[in-house]
């Protein structure tokens, strides 16, 4: 992916140009943000799960045990290395679409999707029970609880950015209606926001209190601080997540968000509801997004009710040294979420 945009040094309040400020025109309009596994990758890919499945059985735990240099993946490589690219210094956004994950075990489709991951970046877990590849499916979770998860239940989720600098989500099974994925240009936003309500800016770039959602050990706090937007050595990178901000605020340690913060990330939700792009994720689909400069959420959707056929996600969480300057967010999740007392695992099981 080349469009051709060249970054400039990101400076608070002016427009700031730069590859990852995309439109849904942009995005509608051509596919260069899509990459297709073809037969020939996906031949490379089994034998490559093949492979690590003769040396290690059929745990998929023993994942955690290797490295890059374990897997092989033939002649998908070079496309690898192009999603790299993109993430990076393209868009942020990148849809791989065709593996076909029906025609494999479940141990096979990890293998493959954490060998995609290693090639990317270095996995990091996703909630306290240490699951480094975390499961998004309805587990019937009331998101208006204060530390309920959007993830983990079926309603419209929020626009934000996950705690990793990259997010890679595998579509395994879809809904039975609705669950669209919905993406944004966090600089495309950003340089909205600057048209539409600059006055709005020094409340963004302030702090905000971050819920943990009571996923801490008992002697860290329940919060954490960060702006929304953050201008670090000539780089614009947002950190967003306005149920975890709301539920932040709403802790006994910490202060009520003023009328400027409120009315701040209702502008900034707005702004990205006017400029997502919708797409069906489809099974086999892996979408990878660099949380610094894309934001995502889904619609609320219609479930099966056989349990085998529930819509699930895989995800992983990836950091990627050097992919951009870390926020104050992103310091905070260096090393994902695990807490004393708890093991990394890869669970197959929802649940």
């Amino acid at each position: 992916m080349n469009s051709g945009v060249v970054r400039s040094v990101a400076v608070r309040g002016e427009r700031v140009v730069d590859p990852a400020a995309w439109s849904a025109g942009d995005l509608a309009g051509n596919d260069d943000w899509i990459v297709r596994i073809d037969h020939r990758d996906f031949a490379d890919l089994r034998d490559m799960a093949a492979k690590f499945r003769r040396r290690n059985g059929e745990d998929a735990n023993r994942l955690l045990d290797s490295g890059r240099s374990d897997f092989d993946l033939g002649r998908f490589n070079r496309k690898i290395e192009s999603i790299a690219h993109d993430l990076k210094d393209g868009k942020g956004l990148v849809l791989v679409r065709g593996l076909p994950v029906d025609r494999l075990e479940p141990v096979d489709i990890a293998i493959i999707y954490w060998a995609v991951g290693l090639h990317l970046g270095i996995p990091a877990s996703n909630n306290p029970d240490g699951d480094m590849i975390g499961h998004v499916t309805d587990l019937g979770g009331d998101i208006s609880h204060p530390k309920q998860r959007g993830y983990q239940t079926r309603v419209t989720m929020d626009y934000h950015n996950d705690q990793a600098n990259v997010v890679g989500l595998l579509c395994i099974q879809t809904a039975k209606h609705g669950g669209e994925s919905k993406v944004v240009s966090s600089i495309s936003v950003y340089n909205e926001l600057i048209r539409r309500r600059p006055g709005l800016l020094d409340t963004l770039c302030g702090d905000f209190c971050w819920s943990m959602m009571g996923e801490v050990d008992e002697d860290q706090l329940p919060y954490y601080t960060s702006p929304i937007f953050n201008f670090i050595d000539g780089y614009l990178c947002t950190s967003f997540g306005p149920d975890h901000i709301r539920k932040g605020h709403n802790l006994p340690e910490t202060p009520d968000m003023t009328p400027s913060q409120s009315e701040s990330i209702r502008v900034v939700e707005d702004i990205c509801e006017d400029l997502h792009y919708a797409m069906e994720l489809e099974s086999g689909d892996m979408q990878f997004l660099n949380n610094m400069v894309a934001l995502h959420t889904r619609n609320g959707f219609e479930d099966w009710s056989e349990p085998e056929r529930k819509r699930l996600l895989w995800r992983l969480w990836l950091n990627v040294p050097g992919i951009r300057p870390l926020t104050p967010f992103m310091e905070h999740w260096r090393t994902g979420l695990l807490l004393r007392g708890t093991e990394p695992r890869i669970n197959l099981t929802p649940g």
